[in-house]
């Protein structure tokens, strides 16, 4: 009778049980705010400094974004072809985004401060590299090796703010990622600001990409070193949360959680690996393969547009008002109003992906909602901004009619700032953040490929029509590769209905 007593089941039931109440009291002293507790009240004081350290980070990362203002002055000063300007583009890419997996893993182990000291000693050297490659004229490949740390050091930077705030800030996921990734898209239109007005050459009007180079070199050390100091995960504890990525109640999931008459079951804890459980589950995860496809098709036209934008406008007219002061359209504006619709669009779409997306069918509030819309199809919307914003290039709208670039600075801004947002919401969302830094950053890995690709399409096109000193102007420069790109968005319909299958 008393083995029976104490029978397994009954033991595993009074477990869970205690798990559960151990649990929902950690909860309750995180997230508390009263002030008449003892301890809540430095906890939330941590977890608002490490917020305010992320924002910081974010606002100052995005350096790299400003190479379209670089592009032109490339080519004219020292030489460079669209090709090798293509080059160092896409050598900033692959820094940027194939390290991610391996950020990823710094930060889930090591903490967010540790990436943020590694982003100084990144970005320190490879801007120094980039002054001396500039000023000397050095063959391009050592403009390509600069870019590829300043590319490392953008995505280190960025990505300890961000997992910071997926990590301390789990009850409203939408908003709480949406407005460091904000506040990297705003990044690069205060620094093309402050370039195009400070940096720039008294006689020729021409930016002073030098001395530019030797500011970040500085600025950016200082600002990862002070987040190395700022950016700490208050609560290790993140509760699973998944989102269905067709219908709110699926079944389980990687974000689900088990139960047993009612009672969550948590799983015991793994022990630690390089790869763990979880994040093999995610990798063989068919349906991770599908969405990091459409990643790539929705991702790669945006990222070739903001590369080639200053080569881009420089096609809309001919050479000799193109290059001198009488061209209409100045790059450093529209790389900023790129930047405030692609903000803008990280804040409302992290906002509705809150507010609309359908909630587990056994949720309190999931009864309440009268209209529910899914993150995938937030996200395909936002796609079809920047499909818009390819095709308006591609048919000739702004040919000669710089007055209209801005249709296309806003759409394709608005279009990749959602999706850069919405993209590791559902990631967070559906696979949970306990590896949210290795799941995202295998994820992130999609628009370095697609980054190469499209960004070599424009430069074959663009250098095929080119003239004797390099430069090319008219619509044929550039229509083939905006067709091409924004077709690739059928494809991304037809992957956007896989995965509603």
């Amino acid at each position: 009778m008393g083995d029976r007593a104490h029978s397994p089941t009954k033991d595993s039931f009074a477990r869970i049980k205690a798990q559960q109440a151990q649990l929902r009291k950690t909860a309750a002293s995180v997230n508390s705010m009263d002030s008449s507790s003892s301890t809540s009240l430095p906890m939330a004081t941590r977890k608002w400094i490490a917020f305010g350290s992320s924002i910081v980070n974010c606002l100052c990362a995005g350096s790299i974004l400003l190479f379209s203002l670089w592009a032109p002055i490339f080519q004219h000063r020292l030489g460079y072809s669209q090709t090798q300007v293509n080059f160092i583009s896409m050598a900033g890419e692959l820094g940027m985004y194939l390290p991610v997996p391996l950020f990823g893993y710094i930060c889930d182990k090591m903490g967010p401060g540790r990436l943020s000291v590694l982003s100084s000693a990144l970005f320190g050297p490879a801007y120094l590299l980039a002054a001396y490659a500039f000023l000397h004229k050095l063959p391009y490949q050592c403009m390509v090796l600069a870019f590829v740390f300043i590319g490392s050091g953008t995505s280190s930077m960025y990505f300890a703010g961000v997992t910071t705030c997926a990590k301390n800030f789990t009850g409203n996921r939408g908003v709480a990622l949406s407005l460091p990734i904000a506040a990297f898209g705003l990044s690069s239109l205060w620094l093309s600001q402050l370039v195009s007005r400070v940096f720039v050459e008294k006689l020729s009007g021409e930016l002073a990409i030098g001395n530019a180079f030797l500011f970040f070199s500085v600025f950016l050390v200082v600002v990862g070193l002070v987040g190395g100091m700022g950016l700490v995960v208050v609560d290790e504890k993140v509760a699973a949360e998944r989102e269905g990525l067709l219908e709110a109640g699926e079944g389980g999931g990687y974000g689900a959680v088990d139960t047993v008459d009612g009672i969550a079951e948590f799983p015991e804890p793994e022990e630690k690996s390089i790869i763990n459980r979880a994040t093999k589950e995610f990798l063989r995860d068919k349906t991770m393969w599908w969405f990091a496809a459409g990643f790539f098709l929705a991702t790669g036209p945006g990222e070739a547009f903001i590369n080639n934008m200053g080569s881009l406008i420089q096609t809309l007219y001919p050479p000799q008002t193109a290059m001198g002061r009488l061209n209409p359209v100045d790059p450093a504006n529209h790389v900023s109003i790129y930047a405030l619709c692609s903000t803008s669009a990280r804040i409302v779409a992290g906002l509705l992906s809150d507010y609309l997306a359908p909630t587990l069918s056994n949720a309190p509030s999931s009864s309440n909602r009268k209209f529910t819309c899914s993150r995938l199809n937030l996200l395909f919307f936002f796609a079809l901004l920047m499909c818009a914003g390819q095709l308006f290039v591609a048919l000739g709208f702004v040919q000669e009619h710089g007055e209209r670039f801005w249709v296309v600075s806003s759409l394709i801004g608005a279009g990749y700032g959602a999706v850069f947002c919405l993209a590791p919401t559902v990631v967070s969302v559906v696979w949970g953040t306990e590896n949210f830094g290795t799941n995202w950053g295998i994820v992130t890995m999609a628009p370095a490929f697609a980054a190469s690709l499209f960004g070599m399409i424009f430069a074959r096109g663009y250098d095929s029509h080119a003239g004797r000193n390099g430069v090319c102007w008219g619509r044929e420069c550039y229509e083939t590769s905006f067709f091409w790109t924004g077709g690739l968005y059928t494809r991304l319909y037809i992957m956007h209905l896989e995965l509603h299958l």
